[in-house]
């Protein structure tokens, strides 16, 4: 009796938790309020700088921004290295940077991201080629001048991780948003057992295990997983059609995964800036949201998937062995992308058409 007691609570639980959103009013100030943290803190940050060092971390806001990296410093891979490493920082101006890192993530959001990067620690890794990983070897960026009313944002890259914050007009864009774990459950060591990135995993096959045959025969795109995520940097237009099974054909318990999952990654990003999203995305209707699957259906190997809609790109594949190619299901990697709004090229565009200081220089 007991057991099932707890069932129907944690169902009652679920249900609550898949409740409508109540409609945000435009002028609620999520973006707002969160591009005034931001602001204050890349503000702080770079009044506490050195000479030396300021010129690293405070780069011009032009088209260098948009080319982002997720690869550690090691000389197979590339790294673009645009900013300073926060090893290079000051213990007081590392507490700033991660204020900064605060100002538009979640407590969920900041807690992965900070996850991820000690995965990067040498202590589980062992020694890198060329410069070790770490915590502290993640490069970051103040791109603009926060201090005018000048479109700017902020950049972390490194191991794993690329965040990509713009602020246009006071409105705050965060992607693209790049996640990633290796390995993504500790096998051994002080962090044994931690897990990155899971629910990432579970709810997707929660999703694709509701499915009946025939949804499953749409949904499923290949039975191998491809070489690696589509949208990779520089390729965000690869995927300009939708593929998969659409949220149309999909009954109201798969509806309700489908929003369970799009919500762990949209929920990373800072409270009112992530339901603001969110409500994008429930504008443009869960119908025309696509979920598309490649690989095995069982847990224990290398899978792919991807959520697509008119407001949200989705894409989570597990990683190749570097050595035999084989599917490492052990290893992730994430991205998350606002189709046709990544950087806030959408914003940046209606800014600069207009802007009588700026006619045609949006692009």
């Amino acid at each position: 009796m007991r057991g099932r007691l707890f069932r129907l609570l944690v169902c009652g639980a679920c249900l609550g938790a898949l409740a409508p959103l109540p409609e945000l009013r435009a002028d609620n100030g999520g973006d707002q309020a969160a591009a005034e943290r931001c602001k204050t803190a890349a503000q702080t940050l770079l009044a506490t700088l050195t000479p030396e060092l300021k010129p690293a971390v405070a780069l011009p806001f032009d088209d260098k921004r948009t080319a982002w990296s997720y690869f550690p410093n090691i000389p197979h891979l590339v790294q673009r290295e645009e900013g300073a490493p926060l090893e290079e920082l000051t213990q007081d101006q590392r507490i700033t940077a991660h204020q900064l890192m605060e100002c538009g993530l979640s407590s969920q959001g900041y807690q992965k991201v900070t996850a991820i990067m000690r995965l990067g620690d040498p202590v589980i890794r062992g020694p890198a080629e060329g410069r070790p990983i770490g915590p502290t070897f993640f490069w970051l960026a103040v791109v603009g001048d926060p201090a005018t009313d000048e479109p700017w944002g902020w950049q972390l890259e490194g191991h794993h991780l690329a965040l990509n914050f713009t602020v246009v007009d006071g409105k705050v864009s965060f992607t693209p948003m790049f996640l990633g774990a290796d390995p993504a459950r500790v096998p051994s060591g002080p962090y044994a057992g931690w897990r990155v990135l899971g629910n990432e995993v579970d709810k997707a096959f929660a999703l694709l295990n509701s499915l009946t045959p025939a949804q499953r025969s749409q949904a499923i795109l290949a039975d191998e997983m491809p070489e690696r995520f589509f949208t990779q940097p520089g390729r965000a237009d690869a995927l300009k059609a939708y593929a998969g099974l659409p949220g149309s054909e999909l009954m109201d318990v798969q509806r309700q995964l489908l929003w369970l999952l799009i919500q762990e990654y949209v929920l990373n990003v800072e409270d009112r800036l992530a339901r603001q999203h969110l409500e994008s995305i429930r504008s443009a209707e869960l119908n025309n949201v696509y979920f598309a699957w490649m690989g095995p259906t069982t847990p224990g190997g290398g899978i792919y998937y991807r959520i697509h809609g008119p407001s949200i790109l989705i894409e989570f594949t597990h990683a190749r062995n570097q050595g035999s190619g084989a599917p490492d299901p052990n290893h992730v990697h994430t991205v998350f992308r606002d189709p046709g709004n990544d950087f806030g090229q959408d914003w940046l565009r209606i800014h600069y058409e207009t802007s009588p200081d700026h006619q045609n220089q949006g692009k």
